[in-house]
């Protein structure tokens, strides 16, 4: 009796094995491609900002002398092979008088979303004309709202040559609208 414990044991063991070497060699593969469309979107996000991220290529904001002085820029890039995004930035309209300039200066992505994060550009004089402020963005995304992305600090100062009186920025009463546009840079 105990001789044929050990045949069925053996004679089980070798069923086992073959059954999984033909279940082996059954297996298929089939390599699976997954292609994205090329998209992109931005939004701001702080202390009186907090716009949705749904496939906008531009987005506005209001600026006041008084208005927040930091604001977070998020953004999602899908791009093509050998392909890069850009944000610009420019002044929309407004009434921003001939004394006053805003400068913007841009932070790194401070590290909270995945991919080919962009590089910001050194500060710039806000204008009419669009301005990159973000360059390189590959396919990623930064997470959404206040505290990801890139930070935007503001700063209002008078012109060059202009020889302010007692006259402090945040006592002006003027906005400007400044645009966020992001854009593929084939």
């Amino acid at each position: 009796m105990l001789h044929n414990k050990k045949t069925y044991g053996i004679f089980l063991a070798i069923l086992i094995s073959g059954a999984l070497v033909a279940q082996e060699s059954n297996t298929a593969r089939f390599p699976v491609q997954l292609s994205i469309p090329p998209k992109a979107s931005i939004n701001l996000a702080g202390m009186d900002i907090d716009s949705s991220l749904v496939n906008v290529k531009s987005t506005v904001q209001i600026l006041t002398p008084t208005s927040a002085k930091k604001i977070w820029i998020n953004y999602s890039s899908v791009v093509e092979k050998d392909s890069k995004n850009t944000i610009c930035a420019s002044l929309s309209s407004g009434d921003l008088p001939a004394e006053v300039i805003i400068k913007l200066q841009i932070s790194e992505d401070v590290g909270k979303g995945a991919g080919e994060m962009g590089k910001p550009s050194e500060p710039i004089v806000l204008s009419d004309y669009p301005q990159a402020i973000i360059t390189d963005i590959g396919s990623c995304y930064t997470g959404q709202g206040a505290g990801k992305g890139h930070l935007l600090t503001y700063t209002w100062e008078f012109a060059p040559k202009y020889d302010p009186e007692d006259i402090n920025i945040e006592d002006l009463n003027f906005k400007v609208y400044v645009i966020y546009t992001i854009v593929n840079n084939e």
